[in-house]
């Protein structure tokens, strides 16, 4: 198991293909929303439903900085505060562009579609103090500003991330703070969402301590 993104960018087909020969299982849970269990639905909740595209919020910091600057907070201000309630990390330049976001939703696509990750095209719309204006001209419509990453299975091996304006029936309008959010499109099924899973190193440890014990050989029979 893993939380480290890197590796997995660079070396996705190669580290599935040494899994598969020592007979062994990755889970990476701690590098795709911690304790958001968006990987847990990729790999299993969704299996078998024809899933066509994602659609998520996977970044906490910038839903929280968002949410904030639609309040008339500078960037800077909101990010102070995300830094000192322990929501974003001390550098939140990969946050703030949309990287992390961006690479979150390739591993999930990875996951979903055998996408090679190494080779997923990234387009990125960057948080800025111009998103200040643009957070409060969307609260103003009754509406809120969100760092959108989609991918689709119509669309191979590209990801992009977007600030859009969602309205009340967008299930990304109802994250609140540092709170994330993946929806799974499944034409026959329906929409799939997962919500909640806020930003926090306690979260982040306990998708860890989650992975650990799916790792573990089953001791159990039945519905376990």
């Amino acid at each position: 198991m893993t939380a480290t993104k890197n590796h997995l960018l660079t070396h996705w087909k190669e580290l599935e293909a040494a899994a598969q020969a020592g007979g062994s299982r990755i889970r990476i849970s701690g590098a795709t929303g911690a304790a958001l269990p968006a990987a847990d639905v990729a790999r299993i909740g969704v299996n078998g439903l024809d899933c066509r595209s994602i659609r998520a919020c996977p970044n906490g910091t910038s839903t929280f900085v968002l949410d904030r600057m639609d309040q008339g907070i500078s960037l800077k201000d909101a990010v102070n505060e995300a830094q000192r309630l322990g929501i974003a990390e001390a550098t939140t330049s990969a946050d703030l562009s949309g990287s992390d976001a961006a690479t979150k939703t390739s591993l999930i696509a990875g996951l979903l579609w055998g996408w090679d990750v190494s080779k997923i095209s990234v387009g990125k719309e960057a948080i800025d103090e111009n998103s200040v204006r643009r957070a409060r001209t969307s609260a103003s419509s009754s509406q809120r500003l969100r760092a959108v990453a989609t991918a689709s299975v119509d669309q191979p091996l590209n990801v992009t991330v977007r600030l859009e304006a969602v309205g009340s029936t967008d299930p990304l309008f109802h994250i609140l703070g540092p709170e994330k959010a993946m929806t799974f499109h499944c034409p026959e099924a329906g929409d799939i969402t997962v919500q909640g899973g806020r930003s926090s190193p306690a979260g982040a440890g306990l998708a860890l301590v989650k992975d650990v014990l799916n790792l573990m050989p089953a001791r159990t029979s039945g519905f376990r």
